[in-house]
């Protein structure tokens, strides 16, 4: 009788059939997740091809502020591994990164002077493994820019103050920057770094991001804005 109340009460299939829809709805539930995750890595990879809105640190018209030695553009975005090997060599750790936002740019180093200046120390040449930043043995051979200053904003040049704060912070003064009436600089572009000090430490502050002396390169944010 017991052996009829089990055989009454098994199933009959019913169990195999449940498990089977089980694993059904698992797999795709898995199939979905993975499908999302799938989308997403695409969609980040198709931003870092096409770059997005241009960052902070590409400076807008400024330009972007490689360190010391770098190679021209594209062939430092191809040639640079996105070590940072030469910020760990900086004196001074002016040497910063794109992060995500900066599409191809992602990793590569830069310098935002108004931040923090470079005081040619040339460590990052020396510790850069492939060569995207060449060693410099002296800081005339140096290349990042040229200061160029805003008359407008200028309180030595305007007439509004006394300042010279730039040419105190100049690693090249005299032969990059000399002074003329209130301390007034002027800018010689043969041996202009484009270090950035000078504008690290100019006093004027219009708004944020304005100095009335700022280094201006040629490296210029070149990609697109990315479509919404």
């Amino acid at each position: 009788m017991t052996h009829d109340v089990k055989q009454t009460l098994k199933p009959n299939g019913l169990g195999r059939k449940t498990h089977s829809r089980r694993r059904f709805f698992r797999k795709s539930a898995g199939t979905a997740v993975m499908g999302g995750f799938l989308a997403a890595v695409a969609g980040s990879y198709m931003r870092l091809r096409t770059g997005g809105v241009a960052p902070a640190k590409a400076r807008g018209p400024l330009g972007i502020v490689r360190p010391p030695g770098a190679l021209a553009e594209n062939d430092f975005l191809a040639s640079c591994i996105r070590c940072t090997r030469c910020a760990d060599a900086c004196e001074v750790n002016c040497i910063d990164f794109f992060g995500s936002e900066a599409g191809p740019l992602q990793g590569t180093p830069c310098i935002v002077p108004i931040e923090r200046g470079c005081t040619l120390c040339l460590k990052c040449g020396e510790a850069c493994p492939t060569g995207s930043l060449v060693p410099l043995s002296k800081k005339e051979d140096v290349d990042m820019g040229d200061a160029v200053v805003d008359d407008r904003l200028c309180v030595s040049i305007n007439g509004t103050g006394v300042c010279g704060a730039c040419y105190t912070a100049c690693p090249l003064s005299e032969k990059a920057i000399t002074q003329g009436i209130r301390n007034a600089p002027e800018i010689h572009p043969d041996f202009c770094t484009g270090c950035g000090l000078c504008e690290e430490f100019c006093i004027v502050d219009e708004r944020e991001g304005l100095r009335a002396i700022q280094v201006v390169t040629k490296r210029t944010w070149p990609y697109k804005k990315e479509v919404a």
